[in-house]
């Protein structure tokens, strides 16, 4: 089985289609790609084993110096923040690059849902959100919409995408899936090593 590998800085066709896919999100991502093209690196495995999509990296600057040393070029696999994967040319989001976004206030005007102790650890499991794990609910909600699924202490547990609009979710049932679970920090427990 021969594995080879690329990391370089993305190219035209993939800031593309990175910033098409965030852009859907929300506008604000826009501004904030523009500014850190330089920072964002795709890692590529060409392997025999299983299919592997590129991955983006976001690259912190003190990391930069060492990603230009030819010597380490053909070496590096990932680095820094794992910002997410592009797959049938549409780029996802992971959960740390939904956090890093989070952490520098990009995330303002989005919906969050809060989670009760036992959504909290239901979402861990790797479950879809029902009602009756919610805690508090944003005040606009559309079905579809990308939503982040914090716990009371502000942390990210989850990223999903809603099921239903804010009118649904006021009349649903206690057991009524609200939003699908598609990333959360209890995957790394759950996926073999």
């Amino acid at each position: 089985m021969i594995e080879s590998s690329i990391f370089r800085k993305i190219n035209k066709i993939e800031s593309e289609i990175i910033s098409e896919s965030l852009g859907k999100i929300s506008i604000k991502f826009l501004k904030f790609l523009e500014e850190s093209k330089k920072k964002l690196y795709i890692s590529i495995i060409d392997s025999n084993r299983k299919a592997q999509y590129p991955k983006i990296y976001f690259v912190s600057d003190d990391l930069l110096g060492i990603i230009d040393l030819n010597e380490f070029k053909d070496k590096i696999y990932s680095i820094s923040l794992f910002f997410g994967f592009i797959k049938k040319s549409i780029f996802y989001l992971s959960l740390e690059g939904a956090e890093f976004l989070y952490k520098q206030g990009i995330f303002t005007n989005f919906n969050f849902i809060y989670l009760n102790r036992k959504g909290e650890k239901s979402v861990l499991y790797g479950n879809h959100i029902l009602k009756k794990m919610v805690a508090k609910t944003p005040t606009k909600l559309e079905q579809g919409d990308f939503i982040l699924f914090l716990n009371d202490e502000d942390e990210i547990l989850a990223i999903g995408q809603s099921k239903v609009d804010i009118n649904t979710l006021q009349n649903a049932k206690p057991n009524d899936i609200i939003a699908f679970n598609l990333s959360d920090k209890g995957i790394y427990l759950r996926k073999k090593q």
